[in-house]
């Protein structure tokens, strides 16, 4: 599926969503899902994508996991919702410490991104009121914290020190 047909789909599953057909927008959303990460890769190896458009297909692929999640969760499969978002999380935050200008220049869309996803893991596990969820997300936020420090060195790594 080309990045057209794939927003084109996005779209659909979204009214899909709105109109309550969960399962055409279920499908429709695990297609958008298998593909938007390649294009993501893509497009980060293309010289000419502009750091916008970048933006644009990261916020899809967290908005469009965020909505299967949802849909999942209405269909009884929590821990499918759960892998699903962890896993668009986990992939934003290897995408933050990656040395691209790209990803420099869209890293506030990516960390914003990330933290959203760490709100709705939180209050997805804070819903499902077991001891059991609160562990799994204490995990979540265990890698956040170490992925906060890595992005923080190397930022700090890569800043220039000029000593006289």
């Amino acid at each position: 599926m080309d990045l057209q047909q794939c927003w084109t789909t996005y779209l659909k599953a979204e009214k899909l969503t709105e109109q309550g057909h969960w399962p055409e927008a279920h499908y429709l959303y695990d297609q958008v899902l298998n593909h938007l990460p390649t294009h993501l890769q893509e497009a980060l190896l293309d010289d000419e994508t502009k750091a916008c458009q970048f933006s644009g297909l990261i916020r899809g692929l967290s908005d469009a996991a965020i909505s299967q999640a949802e849909i999942l969760n209405r269909m009884g499969q929590q821990r499918q919702a759960f892998e699903l978002i962890n896993q668009t999380y986990a992939q934003l935050q290897f995408l933050s410490i990656e040395s691209f200008e790209l990803v420099q220049a869209t890293l506030f869309v990516i960390q914003s991104q990330c933290e959203d996803l760490l709100r709705y893991l939180g209050a997805f596990c804070s819903a499902q009121r077991s001891a059991k969820w609160m562990l799994e997300f204490e995990h979540v936020q265990r890698s956040h914290d170490f992925f906060t420090n890595l992005q923080q060195y190397h930022s700090y790594k890569d800043s220039s020190h000029l000593i006289n």
